[in-house]
């Protein structure tokens, strides 16, 4: 009897058509599992975003995703929108235009023409110019250029190396006839300053106060205005110690430890938190117009920043350009393109006056660019 061979024919081929249409189904399954990953990730991006803007420091994770370059939420999004488009270009549209949205606000951009600065003697007397900066980690990077073209009226310097009379006996500062400094807060004008007032912040009766600004009052064209110069306490040894998952503690959960460690690693931010609300009951009280210029320490989403704007404007947001990212000046972190991607300096005012421009310094490669800002005190509001 002959042994069974064993057969060599090949599977049937599939119909064209039928293998067409197992095609367009896997295509079309794609598709909508594409989009459905993009609309979960739209989801979280917009409740990061709330969370970064009423959290903020009040919480141990957000106080730490606060830090991060905003590009880094929207780059799985990124990764998925070329293919969205190939098979659902409609959604991908919608999802991309919620999405740049969502990011450019929560980035702080701002779609405005800002003027050029105005050389002093065209811009009329009614105008003050104000340029703010933290001296240090500068780099050996010279702050004449920016403010050269901006022409300030008045500079204060936040970590000054030098006090104010070094600026005023420097050629490269002519224009300014007075200043004062006091302990690292440093202000140069081009009218009287009186001796600044010091802040501080004591947390217990035991423990040194914690000089925070310098209250300065200067005698601008017969009005009196008061300039805090500001310098809340910087958050990068909090921020290293929660980096390695650390911050994930801000997730409330029920242990003891996990509770016990939470509360000793916030105790940064509640104190950094109540350092902002004396400032901002102090200038609440003051009875003169008011400009708060410095280093907070603070991004422009978060508690802090919320707590400090809820009186008072911020130059940027009335009438700046762009980003207006400060810090840090330069960076070989991929995630911001080699810039900046915080706006942690700030100009402030209270009601009384109007914003009428504002700078921010590009370029320089310090650890922070200066921010300046024109103002107008409101006509009905000038004291003598």
């Amino acid at each position: 009897m002959e042994s069974a061979q064993p057969s060599s024919a090949l599977p049937p081929e599939l119909d064209p058509a039928l293998r067409n249409r197992i095609f367009r189904w896997l295509w079309v399954w794609f598709g909508r599992l594409l989009v459905t990953l993009m609309w979960i990730w739209l989801t979280c991006l917009l409740l990061m975003s709330l969370s970064l803007r009423y959290l903020g420091e009040a919480n141990l994770c957000t106080a730490f995703l606060l830090f991060l370059p905003p590009l880094l939420w929207i780059l799985p999004g990124l990764m998925m929108w070329p293919l969205a488009l190939l098979t659902r270009w409609r959604a991908a549209l919608v999802i991309g235009a919620v999405a740049c949205v969502i990011f450019f606000t929560q980035a702080g951009w701002q779609v405005r023409n800002v003027p050029p600065p105005l050389p002093r003697d065209q811009r009329g007397s009614d105008s003050l110019v104000i340029l703010t900066n933290n001296r240090g980690q500068g780099g050996g990077q010279s702050l004449r250029p920016f403010k050269n073209h901006v022409q300030p009226d008045i500079m204060v310097f936040q970590e000054s190396s030098v006090p104010a009379s070094t600026y005023l006996s420097d050629p490269g500062y002519a224009e300014f006839k007075y200043g004062a400094t006091a302990n690292e807060f440093t202000l140069i004008s081009r009218f009287p300053v009186e001796p600044p007032k010091l802040l501080t912040w004591q947390e217990g009766k035991t423990a040194t106060p914690f000089v925070y600004a310098a209250r300065f009052e200067v005698d601008w064209n017969g009005s009196r205005v008061a300039v805090y110069v500001v310098h809340l306490r910087s958050p990068r040894e909090a921020l290293l110690g929660i980096r390695w998952g650390g911050f994930i503690r801000g997730i409330p959960l029920p242990f003891k430890g996990w509770r016990d460690r939470t509360e000793k690693d916030m105790a940064f931010w509640r104190d950094q938190i109540s350092i902002a609300e004396d400032l901002e009951s102090q200038v609440s009280a003051d009875l003169l117009p008011c400009v708060v210029a410095g280093d907070f320490n603070a991004p422009h989403l978060g508690a802090i920043y919320r707590l400090l704007t809820r009186h008072l404007q911020n130059a940027h947001a009335e009438a700046g350009h762009g980003f207006g990212f400060t810090f840090p000046g330069e960076t070989h972190n991929p995630l911001s393109l080699g810039g900046p991607w915080l706006r942690i300096d700030h100009v402030l005012m209270d009601s009384r006056w109007e914003v009428g421009a504002c700078w921010t310094e590009d370029l320089r490669k310090s650890q922070h660019r200066a921010v300046a800002a024109m103002l107008r005190l409101r006509p009905q509001l000038k004291n003598p």
